[in-house]
């Protein structure tokens, strides 16, 4: 149990009437307005420019933070706006000091286990929201953003001078197993609960093989009615629908919940969920709900743009570009709208241009990127270009493979640093091997080692020298220079019969300059020689 999760209860006056004295609403965090959930939920990670400037292997770790990206958008001020309903609708007539609560909590749990279909809650209530759409449309990310806003566990103590101890557990968010099986999920509950509130309902119950799925449900449903739990959110609920009989008995066990309970069930899934859910759920809670909820891909409009624009600060290649409409018009294109996909498409077209050394983005570049790394997704990537949702709902799911696209990238990067390494080396090697000759041919000039050594390095400094002639004469001339302009410096010479200052000073004196007198002299040609 982690007492981290935990928050003490703090009671907030009521506006609504309905929502009064009672201490499961009263205990929640206030009702949002528009702005406030803006200001929550939207997350734009750390950006420094001068990240720009690091080794390509440390940006290849940062381009990773794009993913914690969040531009809230209407969709999700509406979804956080159900959400908040179906919550607080949910505890009402649910209030623990109401006469009949105790009462109900056995009659309830007679009810489900006897399978009356009777309640003993108001059916107006809105009791169910469903939530379908393509995968990497942001359904679950924005349910995880949304609970996040919410405590997930409240301890009571004390309400209004009584004693009040009680555990509730607002949110619980569960994913159906990919073989759909009722027992599955079960026990994923009840392992779930025993890490958040340190039972072991899962050892007392969920190991035996001797209790059936019947007698499992009922037990779970007087834990979720015991904890006062808010809201149950089943997620990939498609798993559902790969088995007939097991689809129909998990979701009229939801209906039973809702239903009996009061409870608020939120279904997540992808369109290849639709059938079952509506031959079977939909049907039975007619009506009743926060509604359905379409979470499509986006459509190519202002909030697109919205969205890329909050995206497109986040380059970490050195020569950042900016977001034009044919950059806007190509991520629309390869993306079809999906967030996810956005998402990772921008990511590698920075890790492309980072790994090719071109450093900046281009349409043809993420063209490119598009055309090597969704292979795999351009069925769906058809089938939502149609806008047939019966072609969309074969597709359960969009694999993306981003780490693998990543390793490929980063392979080819260290290929071509290696190559580039290898052949900086062998440059290296030739110009200490030209510069070891030029050294010896000095030597033989008369110029010693320390001059020689000093001629060198000066004149590579301004100049790159491939040919050995040329290194020999421009060091040679530079240190003759060097031995005229400093009167103190010992006698430079080649020939002990010739003083080359006295040949200087001479030209000098006709007008010439120190390397033309040495060339008159025939000085020059004598090194040529030697050369």
């Amino acid at each position: 149990m982690n007492s981290s999760q935990f928050t003490q209860a703090h009671y907030h006056e009521q506006v609504v009437k309905e929502y009064q004295n009672n201490p499961l609403i009263e205990s929640l965090p206030k009702i949002l307005s528009r702005e406030e959930v803006i200001e929550r939920i939207s997350y734009y990670p750390h950006f420094d420019e001068s990240e720009r400037q690091l080794d390509s292997q440390y940006r290849f770790h940062i381009i990773q933070r794009l993913f914690s990206l969040f531009q809230c958008l209407p969709l999700h001020i509406d979804l956080e706006s159900r959400l908040s309903r179906l919550l607080r609708q949910g505890y009402v007539g649910r209030n623990p000091f109401s006469p009949t609560y105790a009462s109900s909590l056995i009659q309830g749990h007679e009810n489900i286990q006897n399978q009356v279909e009777q309640g003993w809650f108001n059916h107006s209530i809105p009791r169910g929201l469903t939530i379908i759409g393509p995968s990497g449309t942001g359904k679950s990310t924005a349910i995880a953003k949304l609970f996040d806003q919410l405590p997930q566990i409240i301890n009571h103590s004390s309400y209004r001078g009584k004693d009040f101890l009680f555990t509730q557990l607002v949110w619980l968010r569960l994913e159906c197993s990919h073989d759909g099986s009722v027992k599955g999920l079960v026990n994923q509950f009840f392992m779930t609960v025993d890490g958040l509130l340190g039972t072991n309902y899962f050892e007392k119950f969920g190991r035996s093989n001797k209790l059936s799925v019947n007698t499992l449900m009922p037990i779970m449903t007087q834990i979720i009615n015991s904890v006062g739990a808010g809201i149950l959110c089943i997620d990939e609920i498609q798993h559902l629908s790969i088995r007939g009989v097991g689809s129909k008995l998990m979701l009229n066990f939801f209906t039973t919940l809702s239903n009996m309970i009061g409870i608020p069930i939120v279904l997540i899934g992808t369109p290849s969920a639709m059938n079952v859910l509506q031959s079977e759920f939909r049907q039975a809670r007619r009506g009743s709900g926060q509604g359905d909820l379409i979470m499509d891909r986006m459509a190519k409009d202002d909030y697109w743009r919205l969205f890329l624009e909050s995206m497109w600060e986040y380059q970490w290649v050195r020569n950042p570009v900016k977001l034009t409409d044919e950059f806007v018009d190509i991520l629309y294109e390869e993306s079809q709208g999906i967030i996810d996909i956005c998402l990772k498409l921008f990511s590698l077209s920075q890790i492309r241009a980072i790994s090719s050394s071109s450093e900046i983005l281009s349409v043809s570049l993420i063209r490119q990127v598009a055309k090597d790394h969704l292979k795999l997704v351009q069925p769906m990537l058809t089938a939502l270009k149609s806008g047939d949702m019966s072609k969309i709902a074969q597709y359960e799911d969009i694999y993306f493979p981003f780490q693998e696209a990543v390793e490929r990238e980063r392979i080819d990067l260290e290929k071509n640093d290696f190559i580039k390494a290898m052949k900086n080396k062998q440059k290296s090697t030739d110009v200490t091997k030209l510069r070891e000759e030029a050294l010896f041919r000095l030597n033989l000039l008369g110029l010693s080692k320390e001059k020689a050594k000093k001629a060198i390095n000066e004149v590579c400094r301004a100049t790159t020298f491939t040919d050995l002639q040329e290194l020999v004469k421009s060091a040679y001339q530079y240190s003759v220079q060097i031995a005229v302009e400093n009167e103190g410096i010992k006698e430079t010479r080649v020939n002990a019969e010739n003083d080359l200052r006295t040949i200087v000073k001479k030209g000098k004196e006709n007008g010439l300059s120190a390397y033309a007198s040495l060339k008159e002299s025939g000085f020059i040609k004598q090194i040529k020689e030697v050369v």
